[in-house]
């Protein structure tokens, strides 16, 4: 129960990588507000409970309801930006409008999450934020343009976060998977499934990152032990 008394909320948490990381906070004795579109919509109960998963409706790009999210939260120590959308293609044949779909989620909605989290947590001179990014930030892979110009655009983001936050003894890390087996490859045939993480070993290493107060590891990449897929 190593986050115990600790009040984390998780973005993109109704499946994949983001619910896998819910469910392990709360194992380790957080109280996790877990936020999806997914999610039936309804008001937040002010207390949120340790040890639970409290799930509620929330799309990340929509301004108004990001604030109205927070404020509803008594505090917060931790915050999981999750919260993904995947669509993939030769560059000549993307559709622009994924290409801002995918912008509005991981630049956009991580940029006004970690802009409430941090100002909530200056106060208190605390917190931890963790984004989660793609090591298609950092590797060029076909099909993925729009995808990683949206994943780089988030890593940036982090990187001057992680700055800013740092006189607020606030830690800021970008996480950066490789093949995680998520829905997101659901439409993608071709790939080996097998060979990739699960959402929980993700989960696993994001538990460690928040559990080692006396370092700051502001940029992680990892894989499978087969590399890129």
């Amino acid at each position: 129960m190593r986050l115990a008394r600790k009040v984390a909320a998780v973005t993109g948490a109704s499946s994949g990588i983001g619910e896998a990381i819910a469910r392990a906070l709360a194992a380790e004795g957080a109280a996790v507000v877990a936020w999806a579109r997914r999610f039936p919509p309804r008001s937040f109960v002010s207390a949120p409970v340790p040890g639970r998963v409290h799930e509620v409706a929330l799309d990340v790009t929509d301004e108004a309801q990001v604030a109205a999210r927070f404020a509803e939260l008594p505090m917060i120590d931790i915050l999981v930006c999750a919260a993904g959308v995947g669509t993939f293609a030769p560059l000549a044949s993307t559709d622009v409008a994924d290409l801002r779909a995918m912008l509005d989620t991981h630049v956009v909605g991580t940029f006004l999450c970690c802009r409430e989290a941090l100002r909530r947590m200056k106060e208190r001179r605390t917190g931890h934020i963790v984004n989660i990014a793609s090591v298609a930030a950092q590797r060029a892979f076909t099909d993925c343009s729009a995808y990683t110009a949206a994943k780089a655009g988030q890593v940036g983001l982090t990187r001057v976060l992680a700055e800013e936050a740092r006189p607020y003894d606030v830690r800021v890390t970008a996480l950066l998977p490789g093949a995680t087996d998520t829905p997101i490859w659901d439409d993608r045939p071709g790939f080996d499934r097998t060979r990739m993480m699960r959402p929980e070993h993700v989960a696993s290493v994001v538990v460690e990152l928040l559990c080692r107060p006396e370092i700051a590891i502001e940029e992680l990449a990892i894989t499978p032990p087969s590399g890129s897929l």
